[in-house]
């Protein structure tokens, strides 16, 4: 058998009895009908992944399975966030023969952003009030035309139309999309659900890769000829799962996300113990990435609902004491292992440490040196030369420090101004609101997550569309118009489809009572 098929086989194999625990989480929130379009089309995305013999092939078919999206899903935004992980993100040379031989390195996110969510903020922008300015939005504007500014440095047209296109389509398009189609507070439980149907079949694949010590999407960066310096990455003689993230920090970062979304989801009706089934395979998919920054953002997330909401973390804490207790009674051998893998306690890849050190002495070096603006040159800087690893590469395992060596302090001022006053809005909202509709304070502790663990990362794979996004959701729950307490308007019934005949309809729509409902909170049903 083709490996290509082989590695398909599996992954439909493991994905299919998560997604089943995703559709009784989803039923509530966005009912099965629409639920259906969400596991089809991700199913159908993971298909055309793996029949295509190269990029060009996968694009082409995501951007027809973009026009079914856009006509039969009720809101064609959300399934950017559930497709965004569904094919490696590896960027690829795109351009125009003998024009421009490289315009933008296209990555799957990039292409979700031109298909589903262009078409979105076309219709949104003939809205009058949609197009008006929040306070947010010009922070967001401030660090976009600063960054686009310093690109006419590279004095290359090419660069220059490389760095403002990849402006649009990972910052403003998503900016703009998600605080303004978020409306309300089941808006918003649509945005983290389909974080969570998103990730869960992915890290039900991460423990698939860490225990057969197999990349499994490998075959497709192969099949897309992209080169990775280092496809098989190993901790303490561990695989570090990254299915389609490439990197595994990003995998982790991925798991992190997806499990804080499913803390801080709120459902109309009780979940019950699929929520716990769910949040299980998104733990040990962020184990499987053996990453400790995303395994340490997830503890400050857990820690920081603990101390908010003390009564609801208790009940939490009992539903887990059985487990915990029974393998710190078993003490299994692998218990040991995962010890000595934790950070400041074990002491496994302590040469990972060493290396942030030099990095952050040395980078502090460069940036007195270019304090402003930046270079675009850094990297050959006789400090960070210092700092090439085995692969011949630097790695700039810090998102603020990478920001500050190519923008200068100006852009990072910008940068962490921004999230910043996400926030800081977001601390104010979270303990003067007690709305039923939205776990503000759930939110708030992911997104500090997020930013707690970029400081052990640089913005590569998906991470950096991960936090525009979700900071984006974050901007939408905070303005002036937001409904938290309100329902969604109804909205038009979308007809039925079916594809292939096979895999039965697509779009069934049943009637939703999920409106008149009161939400509810996990740890409390």
């Amino acid at each position: 058998m083709p490996e290509f098929l082989r590695s398909l086989g599996y992954i439909l194999v493991v994905s299919a009895p998560v997604l089943y625990v995703g559709g009784k989480i989803a039923l509530p929130i966005i009912g099965a009908a629409e639920f259906r379009l969400w596991r089809n089309f991700w199913l159908l995305a993971t298909v055309i992944t793996f029949l295509s013999r190269g990029f060009l092939d996968f694009a082409v078919g995501l951007a027809l399975l973009s026009i079914y999206v856009h006509r039969y899903s009720r809101q064609p935004a959300f399934l950017y966030i559930v497709l965004m992980f569904v094919a490696p993100c590896v960027p690829i040379p795109s351009g125009i023969p003998g024009v421009f031989n490289k315009i933008l390195e296209l990555d799957p996110p990039r292409w979700l952003a031109i298909t589903i969510l262009l078409p979105v903020a076309l219709r949104l922008w003939r809205d009058r009030d949609v197009r008006e300015f929040r306070g947010l939005d010009v922070l967001v504007v401030a660090f976009l035309g600063y960054t686009s500014l310093l690109s006419v440095r590279l004095g290359d047209f090419n660069s220059i139309l490389r760095i403002l296109a990849g402006n649009f389509l990972d910052i403003c398009l998503p900016y703009f999309v998600f605080s303004r189609v978020i409306r309300s507070g089941l808006d918003m439980n649509k945005a983290l659900l389909a974080f969570v149907i998103g990730v869960l079949p992915l890290s039900a694949i991460g423990v698939l890769e860490i225990w057969k010590s197999w990349r499994v999407y490998y075959v497709v960066v192969q099949e897309w000829d992209v080169f990775l310096k280092t496809a098989y990455l190993f901790r303490d003689g561990l695989l570090r799962a990254s299915v389609t993230s490439i990197e595994a920090i990003a995998f982790g970062f991925v798991c992190m996300t997806g499990a804080g979304c499913l803390l801080a989801l709120r459902s109309p009706a009780p979940l019950g113990i699929w929520r716990y089934v769910a949040l299980s395979v998104l733990v040990l998919g962020l184990l499987s990435s053996v990453s400790r920054g995303p395994w340490l953002g997830f503890a400050l997330c857990v820690l920081f609902l603990a101390i908010t909401g003390p009564k609801r973390s208790f009940k939490l804490a009992l539903a887990c004491l059985p487990g915990m207790v029974s393998v710190l009674f078993l003490h299994p051998p692998f218990l040991d292992r995962f010890i000595n893998l934790l950070p400041f306690v074990g002491s496994a890849d302590k040469g990972s440490e060493t290396y942030r050190s030099s990095l952050f002495e040395n980078s502090l070096i460069v940036i007195e040196r270019y304090p402003l603006f930046g270079s675009d040159s850094f990297l050959k800087e006789p400090e960070m030369q210092t700092m090439i690893q085995g692969q011949g590469i630097i790695d700039i395992v810090n998102t603020y420090l990478q920001i500050a060596l190519y923008y200068g302090l100006i852009g990072l001022f910008l940068f962490t101004l921004y999230f910043f006053g996400v926030s800081a809005r977001l601390t104010r909202k979270s303990f003067s609101d007690n709305s039923d509709t939205v776990n503000y304070k759930a939110v708030l502790g992911l997104l500090i997550a997020m930013l707690l663990v970029i400081v052990t990362t640089s913005s590569v794979s998906v991470i950096p569309y991960i936090y525009w996004t979700f900071s984006a959701m974050c901007a939408a729950i905070l303005a002036p118009g937001f409904a938290g307490d309100r329902e969604d308007l109804p909205r038009q019934v979308p007809k039925p489809l079916k594809v292939l005949g096979s895999i039965g309809p697509l779009a069934r729509h049943d009637s939703l009572d999920d409106g008149r409902k009161k939400m509810r909170v996990l740890g409390t049903h």
